[in-house]
């Protein structure tokens, strides 16, 4: 009989009780078949406006210490929750599973479905960083654009409608205007928590890549593999 896989383990910050349900109710869905997922919870939150380069500083020392604990626990790699993939890199200093990160990695996999992506995000201060990390990435070449939906994160759960209203017309403009074939959200409260990466697919006629739904998918894979984080890139540090 086959072993059951490890657990993956999710690190989340805090949230309002009904928005944390909907958040871990959405992970565990996205899962592969028969993949376990934990979540890990860290002080501190990023369910508010404007975030900013400052507050996902601060947040990263919480996510290293969280994977250390997931690894301690018989995880078999750690996704920190959200596309900006707070505390990645230094999560990857402190343990040898892997930590993966959801923008990184969904970026990465929407490439392989086309040449020519674009992100949705959720407001200008996220176009901002996200035009930093694309090229952290490795991502300089490809990026049609980086579209703001212009929802308040706060607001998104009671505005489903105009929510997706604004993402479908700027998916079709990156589409029709710059000629994306891929539409990828950076932005996990859009997809999956409150709308389907297949039935936006299916209403803009483009592949719509779901970040938590690929980056479990990769992560199960080097999990189960056996993979850890390289240490030529990523040197021990005893925190």
């Amino acid at each position: 009989m086959a072993e059951e896989p490890k657990p993956i383990a999710v690190v989340l910050a805090q949230y309002p009780p009904d928005e944390r349900d909907r958040r871990q109710e959405a992970v565990r869905a996205a899962a592969p078949y028969g993949q376990r997922v934990e979540f890990v919870e860290i002080e501190g939150s990023v369910y508010k406006k404007g975030l900013t380069q400052y507050h996902r500083a601060v947040i990263a020392p919480l996510v290293a210490r969280a994977a250390l604990q997931a690894q301690e626990a018989g995880s078999s790699a750690v996704v920190p929750y959200g596309t900006l993939d707070l505390g990645i890199d230094e999560a990857r200093h402190v343990v040898d599973i892997p930590v993966m990160g959801p923008g990184r990695t969904s970026t990465h996999v929407a490439f392989t479905l086309g040449a020519r992506v674009s992100v949705v995000c959720y407001d200008q201060p996220h176009v901002v960083m996200f035009r930093k990390l694309l090229p952290s990435w490795e991502i300089t070449h490809g990026i049609t654009s980086i579209r703001p939906v212009d929802v308040p994160i706060t607001e998104m759960a009671g505005r489903v409608d105009d929510l997706r209203k604004r993402f479908v017309e700027q998916a079709r403009r990156a589409i029709d205007e710059e000629g994306a074939e891929v539409i990828l959200p950076l932005g996990m409260t859009m997809v999956p928590v409150l709308m389907s990466a297949a039935s936006l697919s299916d209403e803009i006629g483009a592949p719509v890549v779901d970040p938590i739904a690929s980056t479990l998918a990769v992560a199960a894979f080097l999990g189960a593999g056996g993979y850890t984080n390289s240490r030529v890139a990523y040197p021990h540090v005893h925190p």
